[in-house]
């Protein structure tokens, strides 16, 4: 049997990008995810957030928040497919022992707003 990391993984995608593509770059981030033998187990969406500073001329962008399992080894391959992904301007993943307590902060701030 595979052991599973988890990760908490924030991705980034470009401010001009319309509903239907953001929603097609999501699908297609499950897809890979998928494809490497990983799974989402929880999905935020913090919505179009100003920039400290400009990304490939991008003064915002769309955050979204997720939990996923991966293989530990499979980390690295997932980085590359993001890489070549022009929509996304950021990404971060950091390996977790436990998530985080869901909804995130960011989430509730979001909705209080």
């Amino acid at each position: 049997m595979i052991e599973m990391a988890q990760f908490e993984h924030i991705i980034m995608l470009k401010q001009d990008l319309s509903s239907s593509d953001l929603e097609e770059t999501l699908k297609m981030h499950e897809q890979t995810l998928d494809e490497l033998e990983g799974k989402m187990i929880y999905k935020e969406s913090w919505g179009l957030r100003s920039l400290a500073y400009p990304i490939k001329e991008n003064k915002k962008a769309f955050y979204e928040f997720m939990n996923i399992e991966l293989p530990q080894n499979k980390i690295d391959d997932l980085n590359s497919k993001l890489n070549l992904n022009e929509n996304i301007i950021r990404y971060l993943s950091i390996k977790v022992n436990n998530f985080c307590e869901t909804p995130t902060a960011m989430f509730k701030e979001k909705d209080s707003k």
